[in-house]
């Protein structure tokens, strides 16, 4: 529950400038922004109690969609949708014990949230930018070798992204970024028959995150 009303409170705190910015966008300058973006992501931190990040992933490739509503010439808001395709270890563990060694045959991952995003002033050529996200996490985790699916779903709590979009025509932007992401599961499906989505224990619940770079278009409407 704790956590929940942390999450929540992120998201309060990501959407607090639509309060002070809204008597702005009567003025103009109000428009909607289509971004997708591709990067490579390196995973830190513990999937669970007694089982790290890289007992599961060499990496991720993730592909986002994004679509944000432009309150002024600054600040914009708006939400994500994401899927990433995880690199699985050759030691990949559906559990701590040493026999589900090696039977992940794929990790698939899917994000949803809200996010606010701040332009600095140009630099040059490019135009920087900081954002922060909040949303949730499903990955299904496919077993091999007569192993079941397994599944895991939580919070990424935050998200911190920095970049800088270069202007490719009027209305069509591109460049890189780098970001960091902080989550937590909170529930799992064990890989078995019949197995369904559970709370883990608070005890067993850890930190993990992801350092990611990459590279966003943006299409603007």
């Amino acid at each position: 529950m704790r956590k929940s009303l942390l999450a929540l409170a992120a998201a309060a705190a990501l959407l607090a400038p639509i309060a002070s910015r809204a008597s702005e966008t009567a003025e103009g300058g109000q428009d909607f922004k289509l971004g997708l973006g591709l990067g490579y992501s390196m995973p830190f931190g513990d999937a669970s109690k007694g089982r790290s990040m890289s007992d599961l992933y060499s990496g991720e490739i993730p592909i986002e969609l994004e679509v944000s509503y432009k309150l002024d010439h600054a600040f914009s808001v708006g939400v994500y949708g994401g899927y990433g395709y995880g690199m699985v270890t050759d030691s990949g563990r559906l559990a701590p014990d040493v026999a589900s060694s090696g039977v992940i045959n794929s990790i698939t991952t899917w994000r949803a949230g809200i996010q606010v995003e701040y332009e600095f002033g140009k630099v040059g050529a490019g135009t920087p930018f900081l954002g922060a996200r909040t949303g949730l996490v499903y990955e299904v985790i496919e077993g091999k070798n007569g192993y079941h699916n397994g599944a895991a779903s939580g919070w990424e709590y935050l998200t911190l992204l920095f970049g800088v979009d270069y202007e490719v025509s009027r209305s069509f932007t591109a460049g890189p970024f780098v970001s960091a992401a902080l989550g937590q599961y909170t529930q799992e499906k064990a890989a078995e028959a019949g197995a369904s989505m559970t709370s883990i224990p608070s005890g067993d619940q850890t930190y993990h995150g992801w350092l990611t770079i990459g590279v966003r278009g943006s299409v603007g409407f």
